[in-house]
């Protein structure tokens, strides 16, 4: 046998030898013995002392303290007894309300007498309440209030409110006018002149607002002939409106007003009705913004909340 193999069965005896010494030494420190058992002591029961039957005591629900009003005395004024007094410019505008006034157009002459034959002494600003102090006997000129003095102005060309129970007054003498001298021999007869206006209204009439500004109505010659290209200019205070031109002539780019009858015209200022005393006018103009030639008088017609339509015919007079 090999060296080697004798080597390695001599190492296996020495392990051999130590694992059973160790199991040896084991058993022989081990006390085997007859064990004593060791008695449990039994638990000793103690009585529990005896105890009231538990109260359970409510807790109370705190109630909130709701605060009593305190009367306070109030010490009225020395006069509380007098009525309230009521403020100036309330009885101003109240008084102003109901007190006879009128209002004009446009610029219209202030007369020292009721009658064109009297001086001018002044004018009205468009749309500027004056008071009326009087009338004459037929109420075709109004007395109004100046500063400090009185004058007269034609009914026929402003518009009167609150003026039913106004009284009439005498105006002062009429001025005497200077005869003319008589020619020594009669001038012929001038030339009858041609009229200054072109256009006269005719059959003009209100209706209901239908939410609207508006004024429309036919153009004619005095034959009955609708008249078209015709303008009309609507105009309240410093603002002014001219309509498309009469008949189906058409305006603009859109040609505007190309569907209307013959001789008809049409011009809607807003959308709501613009109370105003408007005046409507027969012009002539290239862009519907500057007036080349004014072809009838200015009529005053009254537009308010429940009559905003109006419709205003003229007629061409030759």
């Amino acid at each position: 046998m090999k060296a080697r193999y004798w080597s390695l069965a001599i190492i296996l005896i020495l392990v051999n030898y130590l694992i059973f010494a160790t199991l040896f030494d084991r058993l022989v420190s081990s006390d085997f013995g007859p064990q004593r058992a060791t008695r449990t002591p039994a638990p000793t029961f103690t009585p529990a002392p005896a105890q009231a039957p538990a109260i359970i005591i409510p807790t109370p629900t705190p109630t909130p303290l709701i605060p009593t009003p305190t009367a306070t005395r109030v010490l009225a004024p020395d006069n509380a007894s007098a009525p309230p007094e009521t403020a100036p410019q309330d009885e101003a505008a109240a008084q102003a309300e109901i007190e006879p006034q009128l209002v004009a157009p446009g610029t219209v002459n202030i007369r020292s007498g009721p009658g064109t034959n009297y001086p001018i002494i002044g004018s009205l600003d468009a749309n500027a309440p004056v008071k009326i102090t009087g009338r004459n006997q037929d109420t075709s000129w109004w007395q109004i209030e100046l500063s400090g003095s009185t004058g007269w102005v034609a009914s026929s060309v402003v518009s009167a409110s609150n003026a039913e129970s106004v009284a009439a007054v005498e105006g002062p003498p009429a001025p005497v006018q200077a005869v003319a001298a008589q020619p020594a021999a009669a001038a012929p007869p001038p030339e009858p002149e041609k009229p200054k206006y072109q256009f006269e209204p005719t059959g003009w009439y209100d209706d209901g607002n239908a939410g609207l500004t508006r004024f429309l109505g036919d153009i004619k010659d005095v034959n009955g002939n609708p008249v078209n290209g015709v303008f009309v200019q609507a105009k309240c205070g410093n603002f002014s409106a001219i309509s498309f031109p009469s008949g189906p002539v058409g305006w603009g780019p859109y040609r505007d007003g190309k569907d209307w009858p013959a001789g008809f015209y049409d011009l809607t200022v807003d959308t709501k009705p613009v109370p105003c005393i408007w005046t409507l006018t027969v012009v002539d103009t290239d862009d519907r913004q500057t007036i080349k030639a004014v072809l009838s008088e200015s009529i005053p017609v009254e537009i308010t909340a429940e009559k905003s339509i109006v419709t205003a015919n003229w007629r061409k007079n030759w």
